[in-house]
């Protein structure tokens, strides 16, 4: 199979398994559609607003870690 296609495929099944999870893609959505305009309209680009959200993703993990609220299952 082509590197490509199986890289997609296995990146879309990861974002399956999160959605079923949760309720991650109205969430998400909800969220982005809230903030981006007014980031967007003062000149921020796709590449700052996703470092920003990387930033907020590492800083909860590691709020939650520190406070007990994270546990791990193995992710199949």
């Amino acid at each position: 199979m082509n590197t490509e296609l199986q890289n997609y495929l296995d990146y879309q099944k990861k974002i399956d398994r999160i959605e079923g999870l949760t309720n991650a893609d109205f969430d998400t959505r909800y969220m982005l559609e809230k903030f981006i305009p007014a980031l967007w309209a003062d000149g921020y680009e796709a590449e700052d607003i996703i470092d920003y959200m990387a930033v907020k993703v590492h800083s909860t993990i590691t709020k939650l870690s520190d406070e007990g609220e994270l546990t791990t299952t193995k992710n199949t």
